[in-house]
């Protein structure tokens, strides 16, 4: 069997290829805008979090920072999204 030699000025080409390619595919987890936050379940207002609530079949909303996510707890939230 005759080996396989990858020159050394080939190596780099084929570690940034793969960066590249790495980058390209993980930006949108990177990344978050509000509009993202409310797909994930995080929303600006109370109100909001609360319609998500009747949503999955819960109800209430609890303070997350400066956000509002639904159900009365967290808890309950991952309950309410495991049955959804």
């Amino acid at each position: 069997m005759i080996p396989h030699h990858t020159s050394a000025l080939q190596q780099p080409y084929r570690w940034a290829l793969l960066v590249a390619l790495s980058a390209v595919a993980f930006a949108p987890f990177l990344t978050t805008t509000p509009a993202e936050a409310h797909m994930k379940g995080m929303f600006k207002t109370k109100q909001e979090a609360e319609q998500r609530a009747a949503e999955i079949k819960c109800k209430g909303a609890f303070a997350m920072g400066s956000l509002w996510m639904p159900c009365a707890n967290e808890q309950t939230l991952h309950k309410a999204l495991q049955n959804e």
